[in-house]
């Protein structure tokens, strides 16, 4: 696949990529882990999704947050369902180990597979490599999981592999590998061990025009009121607000400014519900004259 192809791919569903992204992206299509960092809301969570709609892969999503245990992201066992199964065969087991010695006994046991493949509860890294279809992994906000949690996850990035004890090991079938993208907003720093088994992509902040071709892709305005937004969200970028309105979010503003900015009743201050997301941002971006030059671009655009 030609660099130019990803690029293709990736635009028509949604995505606008640098070349740096491209190569990334061509990287991770090729086998190794990539690891992107950005500031909240540079798209890097887009990105693993469209890479799934550009190629056709499903998407499995790990959502990484303080106090999450490897059981819930590599595999656990179905306790319950084993429970079942011994009191299914309760009567069966008692028979066969009717007069046996504690040696004789446990001889019986092994032969019943508690810990078989039946038992086996796939959570979403194990199941990217244990299918017969290739998945986009998404490892997201890894930066928030604890240090024991990422050490976890470094056998499965060397070569797509997990060794599970009682089991064995499993790894992906040869052109089986998953797509694994792992984000990071730098909340914590990541091992070195980490990322040595990764490519790296920091994503800087968009430019304006970039913000308005983004716009023009995904969302439902007039070029009027995609300019004023795009113009909006650069300057709310400069601003560094506590938490900086994303890409996505100002997509969905445009869609309501769209929808409301002919109504008599709508006044665009009071939109800033939907744009800035605590108090102290909302008072200081009412401090500036943003939002009043989003009435300024869109009055001249339509001239």
């Amino acid at each position: 696949m030609h660099l130019s192809d990803i690029r293709e791919q990736l635009i028509k569903n949604g995505y606008l990529p640098n070349n740096e992204i491209v190569i990334a992206a061509y990287g991770t299509l090729h086998g190794v882990p990539l690891l992107v960092e950005s500031d909240p809301g540079q798209g890097k969570t887009s990105l693993a999704m469209a890479m799934g709609k550009a190629f056709q892969l499903p998407v499995l999503r790990v959502q990484f947050y303080e106090g999450l245990t490897d059981d819930k992201i590599l595999y656990d066992y179905n306790y319950q369902r084993q429970l079942l199964s011994i009191q299914a065969i309760q009567s069966a087991l008692q028979e066969n180990l009717s007069g046996k010695n504690i040696h004789d006994a446990m001889e019986v046991a092994k032969t019943i597979d508690f810990y078989g493949k039946d038992f086996l509860i796939r959570r979403p890294i194990l199941e990217s490599i244990w299918g017969e279809q290739r998945y986009v992994l998404l490892l997201d906000e890894v930066d928030k999981a604890s240090e024991e949690l990422e050490y976890t996850l470094l056998e499965f990035l060397d070569d797509f592999s997990l060794s599970i004890p009682q089991y064995g090991t499993i790894k992906a079938q040869e052109g089986m590998e998953p797509v694994v993208i792992l984000t990071s907003n730098n909340y914590r720093d990541l091992s070195d061990a980490l990322k040595r088994r990764c490519n790296y992509l920091y994503i800087p902040r968009k430019t304006k025009e970039e913000i308005v071709e983004i716009l023009k892709m995904k969302a439902q305005a007039s070029t009027a009121i995609i300019e004023g937004v795009a113009s909006c969200l650069y300057q709310l970028q400069e601003l560094r607000l506590k938490q900086t309105p994303s890409i996505s979010e100002g997509i969905t503003w445009a869609g309501y400014l769209q929808k409301l900015m002919d109504d008599d009743d709508f006044d665009i201050k009071d939109s800033l519900c939907m744009l800035c997301k605590n108090k102290e941002d909302q008072l200081r971006v009412q401090e500036t004259d943003i939002l009043s030059n989003i009435l300024r671009i869109t009055s001249e655009s339509e001239k």
